[in-house]
């Protein structure tokens, strides 16, 4: 049951973001190139800052002393 709702939220989140694309295109007349240019750099940006994250926490983990029981 977690996975088809997992597959659902997928899907509409990728239905939205082509609604909104498509709307920006077509309605708004926005072209296509540029689009796709702030979309390269957003997921570079993204993916920056989720890998900056990911090297924090890891090096936190790593330098946290370790509790003996």
């Amino acid at each position: 049951m977690i996975r088809k709702g997992r597959y659902r939220t997928v899907f509409l989140a990728v239905a939205a973001s082509f609604a909104l694309f498509w709307g920006a295109v077509d309605i708004v007349g926005v072209p296509v190139k540029d689009l796709l240019a702030d979309l390269v750099g957003v997921i570079f940006g993204v993916g920056t800052v989720v890998g900056l994250a990911a090297l924090t926490g890891w090096l936190l983990n790593r330098l946290k002393p370790q509790r003996k029981r």
